[in-house]
């Protein structure tokens, strides 16, 4: 089967000519199977409280799951003092074809600097059922300040991805109560553990020339490209046949400025066919970037 993947920093639905349009975000990678969602968000009152998730995944028609470890209070009483309660997120969104079977949203360290801005990141894994098998999907958006804040993040997800097939599955063994002791709960819910192919994927905010990617992706060589470790991985980019430079993934950042990635482990990197910056896609200050694998 031909899988088309993409990944997408949306900044909250705002596009290059200013507007909120969530519509025309979920039509640019209507073309994909599975998409990674950056810089999503939900009950923000810029535009009128919308949920991102929500709204991107109808619109496709797709399974989704949102994640966010920023959660602040947005609640209000109404006129009559009753109180509303409402949260606003940011966070990251898995949308696909196929149902997600199981899902979890991973805390990435946050370094605070005084005076310079910040949210709380995280990543957000989740199983897809593809026709061909299972695999794990990774959305996640790195720090912006520094590569002292992202080092961590960056550690940890390493840690999160290569650990996961080992960590058992979302529910082990069977409920404890008798099923004629209480209805069973665990009924239909999924218990193989996590596959182990995986793509990470997101604006990790780093180019190919950092130490962040190095970390990732393994230590430049003169003669083999990239020398990896077991638990690194491959950038579907140059799995593709591209450079790793001489593109950019952001608005008004010509040449060399590619910080959207798609990360995979080494049984995907031979099936990648192509991959493109959708450069004419004007829709937020990011592109989407598309990866067709052959599985």
């Amino acid at each position: 089967m031909t899988l088309t993947f993409a990944t997408y920093n949306i900044q909250f639905g705002l596009g290059q000519d200013g507007k909120f349009d969530t519509g025309r975000i979920a039509d640019a990678v209507a073309a994909a199977d599975i998409v990674c969602f950056q810089e999503v968000v939900q009950g923000w009152p810029r535009d009128d409280y919308e949920d991102q998730a929500a709204t991107i995944a109808g619109r496709l028609n797709h399974f989704y799951v949102f994640g966010s470890t920023f959660d602040v209070d947005g609640s209000f009483r109404d006129e009559d003092g009753k109180v509303v309660n409402r949260r606003r997120t940011f966070g990251n969104m898995v949308a696909s074809r196929w149902p997600i079977s199981a899902s979890r949203t991973l805390h990435l360290r946050k370094k605070p600097s005084p005076g310079v801005f910040d949210l709380q990141r995280c990543a957000v894994e989740a199983i897809v059922e593809l026709p061909s098998g299972p695999i794990r999907v990774y959305s996640t958006h790195l720090a912006h300040q520094a590569p002292s804040h992202r080092m961590p993040q960056v550690e940890a997800l390493r840690e999160y991805v290569f650990r996961a097939p080992h960590e058992g599955a979302p529910i082990d063994g069977p409920h404890p109560l008798p099923p004629e002791a209480a209805f069973d709960w665990t009924e239909g819910l999924p218990f193989a553990p996590a596959p182990k192919s995986a793509i990470l994927a997101g604006d990790l905010n780093c180019r190919p020339t950092s130490e962040e990617y190095a970390h990732l992706c393994g230590e430049p060589h003169q003669k083999r490209g990239r020398t990896r470790l077991y638990d690194q991985l491959v950038d579907t980019w140059v799995a593709a046949g591209h450079d790793e430079e001489g593109v950019s993934t952001l608005y008004n950042r010509d040449g060399d400025y590619k910080i959207d990635h798609v990360l995979v482990t080494d049984d995907l990197a031979p099936k990648v066919k192509s991959s493109r910056v959708a450069s004419e896609v004007t829709a937020s200050d990011h592109y989407p970037v598309f990866v067709e694998f052959n599985l």
